[in-house]
């Protein structure tokens, strides 16, 4: 599987054991009906719980596509504190 280089932008979340997320709300209708999407970092230490970062990653693939083992990754080569967009919804 080819790896991809991406740029995302969220807030830290912290995981256990020194793994962090980059995390963003998906809404769907309204803020009472959000739900946190969440991304597992490696590669770098974590920012702030809180605090908003934009990022550049390779995506790292793990489990078999299409099984409960798979699930988003990504190897961060770069981390850079923002400040917290006007809308963190968008």
């Amino acid at each position: 599987m080819k790896c991809r280089t991406v740029r995302l932008t969220g807030f830290v979340t912290p995981g256990s054991a020194g793994t962090w997320y980059l995390s963003r709300l998906v809404v769907t209708c309204c803020a009472a009906d959000a739900q946190v999407l969440k991304i597992e970092m490696h590669g770098t230490t974590a920012p702030p719980a809180d605090a908003w970062v934009t990022l550049t990653s390779r995506w790292r693939p793990t489990g078999k596509v299409g099984t409960d083992a798979a699930r988003a990754a990504l190897d961060a080569s770069s981390v850079t504190r923002i400040a917290e967009p006007k809308d963190p919804y968008g």
